[in-house]
């Protein structure tokens, strides 16, 4: 469920303090200073839209210049093991922990974990992406994120150009994958993990996991981008990443999937979103079926029933957009 806070539903005198209270509720304990003194005309504005994916926090946030302190006293008071990972949308932030310091411009991607101090500088108006999310999924732990804070990753570079394209759609739309939150909070963590052994300390182990887990994720978007391939099919897959079958099986096996259920599920998810939202109301069963590879509506029509409970025609109706 998305939330919506905004300082412009108070009274300006209250702003501020609504704002602090907003940002430590959302996030972990923090203390918030504007950095500009507010007008009389021109109060302080903030504004949070908050929403959870599985194990991964989402908010997008948009505020007047400011800065955020993690302090010590803070974190006696809040158990909170999270690493924050913060993607600049407008605006600019500087980030400073564990002795480092690093400028964010739009498209920047940078952590900081909860465990310990932080600082977050935004010196202008400031649109940020944050995901809040547990050490483990990102198979890091805090005696091992202190390689990766406050470091800037580049969206247009290295593993960064793949992260930064998926978070800003998962942020975007996160109600479109309720039905695959848990695998896709992972897929998070995974993503995020593998950006990160590009600056940790050599590791082979970790170095063979990173390997495996970016073959992963550019398996799973060549399948989200060729659903519509009646012949897709993992030989096929294969072939196009240079890998083995064997090697792809036990790749999804290893996430107690195969890769043949992976992308039946993948179109069943296009299609039960198609048959519910307002941009296919005019197509048929059928040509839902066919624009995500299900070329037998006989078959479509078994699956989907069998994963949802109702026909597909059934299921339209009672969860359509006009219902």
């Amino acid at each position: 469920m998305t939330v919506l806070l905004r300082t412009q539903d108070h009274a300006p005198g209250e702003r501020r303090a609504f704002w602090q209270d907003v940002v430590c509720d959302s996030f972990v304990p923090v203390h918030v200073e504007p950095l500009v003194e507010p007008l009389q005309d021109e109060p302080f504005r903030g504004e949070i839209t908050a929403d959870r994916l599985g194990a991964v926090q989402i908010a997008r946030v948009s505020a007047a210049p400011s800065r955020v302190d993690r302090t010590p006293r803070l974190i006696s008071r809040s158990d909170a093991e999270y690493l924050l990972v913060g993607m600049v949308q407008r605006g600019s932030a500087v980030v400073l922990q564990d002795g480092r310091e690093t400028i964010l411009g739009p498209g920047d991607i940078a952590c900081y974990d909860t465990t310990r101090p932080y600082t977050l500088v935004c010196r202008e108006a400031f649109s940020m992406l944050e995901f809040m999310l547990p050490h483990r999924l990102a198979h890091l732990d805090s005696s091992r994120t202190g390689e990766v804070t406050a470091t800037r990753f580049s969206a247009t570079e290295g593993v960064g150009a793949l992260v930064a394209p998926f978070l800003t759609r998962l942020a975007g739309h996160p109600h479109d994958y309720a039905d695959s939150a848990d695998s896709l909070s992972r897929t998070t963590g995974d993503l995020l993990a593998t950006m990160f052994a590009e600056r940790r300390r050599p590791c082979p182990e970790s170095d063979l996991q990173a390997v495996r887990r970016t073959t992963l994720l550019r398996v799973r978007a060549y399948i989200d981008q060729h659903l519509a391939d009646p012949d897709l099919s993992p030989g096929q897959i294969a072939k196009a990443h240079h890998v083995s079958l064997r090697y792809l099986q036990k790749l999804f096996a290893e996430e107690q999937t195969t890769i043949t259920a992976w992308i039946r599920q993948r179109r069943l998810d296009g299609c039960r979103r198609d048959l519910t939202g307002p941009y296919a109301t005019d197509r048929t069963v059928a040509s839902i079926a066919a624009r995500w590879g299900f070329m037998d509506p006989a078959n479509f029509s078994r699956l989907f029933k069998t994963t949802h409970g109702l026909s597909p025609s059934d299921y339209r109706a009672a969860h359509g957009d006009g219902h």
